[in-house]
């Protein structure tokens, strides 16, 4: 049985590779594909795991090695509508292709399952169809804002130019607020678009919106250093 440090989860559901939710494991580095003595079930709300059963009974599923952050997120989305939550446990992991085995954490179902609702494989994937990527978040909220942060620096910049006549404290301040807000904006479309890829928002759109905002950084700090560079000089 090998003995490797860190935080070792099996996940054999939506989170496994090609599942609704595979991209929550972003981040986790894969170890191997696995299997554990137990039975698994079709509830409700998604895949339920109930260690033990006989020994021929096993559930498929994946291995991966997470942090301890990345693992307290789990948890967090090991509920259910009605508010039973599935039970982080200890489990022997056997691997699918080569003699060996690991100690793991997965999560297990306390409450009531259906016979009638028992998958008979222990594969989740011939319940919900293995999709070639990944599942997208029904809404793109990270992306909506990287897009309009992007285009809130257009505006500020031709507001910027609009009020440059505008003489007076009132022009003064309208300007450097305009500019400040122009500086910025791209920043925070990266950050926010960096989040939407995280959150597995992924696509043609949020890929090219955040090339664009790269450029757009690097365009601002380049107008950084020229400016300062003539106000030392």
């Amino acid at each position: 049985m090998s003995g490797e440090a860190g935080e070792l989860v099996f996940v054999y559901g939506t989170l496994r590779r090609g599942g609704s939710e595979a991209f929550r494991m972003e981040g986790a580095e894969f170890i191997a594909e696995g299997r554990v003595s137990g039975l698994l079930y079709k509830m409700p709300e998604g895949p339920g795991l109930v260690l033990g059963g006989t020994g021929e009974s096993s559930v498929i599923g994946e291995l991966y090695r997470v942090t301890a952050g990345h693992l307290w997120m789990l948890d967090e989305t090991a509920g259910s509508p009605d508010g039973v939550r599935s039970c982080r446990s200890r489990v022997v992991v056997q691997s699918l292709d080569r003699d060996d085995s690991w100690n793991a954490w997965t999560w297990e179902w306390p409450g009531q399952t259906d016979p009638g609702a028992h998958i008979d494989s222990g594969d989740w994937f011939d319940v919900e169809h293995r999709d070639r990527f990944e599942r997208r978040p029904s809404v793109p909220w990270f992306t909506w804002i990287g897009f309009f942060c992007l285009v809130s620096c257009v505006v500020c910049l031709a507001l910027t130019l609009s009020v440059y006549q505008v003489t007076g404290p009132w022009g003064r301040l309208m300007e450097n607020g305009l500019t400040v807000g122009a500086a910025l904006s791209p920043f925070a479309a990266v950050t926010s678009l960096w989040l939407a890829a995280r959150r597995g928002e992924n696509g043609i759109a949020s890929g090219c919106l955040f090339v664009s905002s790269a450029v757009a950084c690097v365009v601002v700090l380049v107008l950084v250093a020229v400016s300062l560079w003539a106000a030392l000089g």
